[in-house]
């Protein structure tokens, strides 16, 4: 479709939004038409689907039982093990803001024999397994004491299995200490055995931290334990903001951009394409879907952070970070004179790697 049609329909969706509070029978019906338009050729157009993904969010408000019983989008599904490869070897965002934290990490390590890692939302520790790689080639490290952070005990458990499983493939030792809890109930001080250079990792964790509070007495944490480096991968887009409208406008150019990305990715087919989109329409019916008190996805701008990152007294160093040459699929980096590296597409920077000592 066209930039046009792109306009087009951000604006149906945006005055179907409008009119919320007011659905009567001729609005749905409306909506449901427009519905049944996109749901035909989605799978060959990035605009329906996303136009799709964003209608099944509002259904959340409207409850069309005609909406409710026509999505499904289940043919799109591919093993998870398989999307997050995709998402780190050929997704932009996360392919080199990982690339460029991790060498960052490794950067930090160098002429260290002992490093503590505490690596916030640790995941499956994919992350942390390529940082190790780097770190084979570091010749004065001895210890690596990995942290994991992580709410998710499933997660959490396979993580402490595969950087353990490491040891006798490194020239250093490997610790492991599970933290099964989320961030914010984290008091950073009270962890055994953190000894050495500290570095601190956050990679699209923070967000989901609920309040501005939270976030603040957090980061104020991780200062208390004198990090060397605190970097953290962040989306660069306020979906904390409270007003519903200005939440969905936000919203659309978002993740108009990712899909406009995805669509760029080489050497993945269309069924691959349309299973990370619908990843990120998860996102979006979290984002706009559901009630405030229930939502997950709360990001908010760079600068947010950057600012809750000096109240606590971090300086921000973001010279530190080498960028590539080129990301590819239309995605530019550079820095922001704000204080963050950013990736951008078009005119909306999508994600931010902040580096803060």
């Amino acid at each position: 479709m066209s930039q046009t049609a792109e306009v087009v329909i951000y604006q149906t969706l945006s005055d179907f939004m409008k009119a919320a509070p007011h659905f009567d029978g001729i609005i749905r019906q409306e909506i449901e038409s427009f519905f049944a338009c996109c749901m035909e050729g989605m799978e060959n157009d990035s605009e329906k689907l996303l136009a799709t993904l964003f209608i099944k969010a509002l259904n959340k408000k409207i409850n069309s039982e005609y909406i409710g019983e026509n999505i499904y989008l289940g043919k799109y599904d591919i093993a998870q093990i398989r999307l997050f490869n995709i998402l780190i070897e050929k997704f932009p965002f996360v392919k080199f803001s990982q690339h460029i934290t991790n060498s960052a990490i490794a950067e930090e390590m160098r002429d260290c024999a002992e490093v503590t890692l505490v690596d916030i939302g640790i995941g499956e520790g994919m992350q942390v397994v390529n940082i190790i790689e780097l770190a084979k080639n570091l010749p004065q490290l001895r210890k690596l004491h990995v942290v994991g952070i992580e709410p998710f005990s499933d997660a959490l458990n396979k993580a402490r299995e595969t950087v353990l499983g490491y040891n006798g493939r490194t020239p250093f030792e490997i610790h492991f200490t599970a933290v099964h809890d989320a961030v914010e109930n984290v008091d950073f001080s009270a962890i055994h055995n953190i000894g050495g250079k500290i570095i601190v990792n956050a990679s699209l964790a923070l967000h989901h931290i609920q309040s501005d509070l939270l976030r603040l007495r957090t980061i104020d944490r991780v200062k208390a334990i004198r990090p060397s480096a605190f970097i953290l991968i962040e989306p660069n887009v306020n979906h904390y903001e409270p007003n519903f409208h200005a939440r969905f406008v936000n919203c659309y150019k978002h993740f108009y951009h990712i899909f406009q990305v995805i669509d760029r990715i080489e050497n993945i087919d269309n069924a691959d394409k349309n299973a990370l989109k619908l990843f990120f329409g998860r996102e979006i019916e979290d984002i706009i879907g559901k009630e405030e008190s229930d939502r997950f996805e709360k990001h908010e701008p760079a600068t947010h952070w950057i600012e809750r990152l000096k109240r606590s007294n971090f300086s921000i160093k973001n010279d530190f970070l080498q960028t590539p040459v080129e990301a590819g699929c239309g995605v530019e980096i550079r820095y922001h004179k704000e204080g963050f590296l950013g990736f951008t597409h078009g005119d909306e920077t999508v994600l931010a790697v902040i580096y803060a000592n």
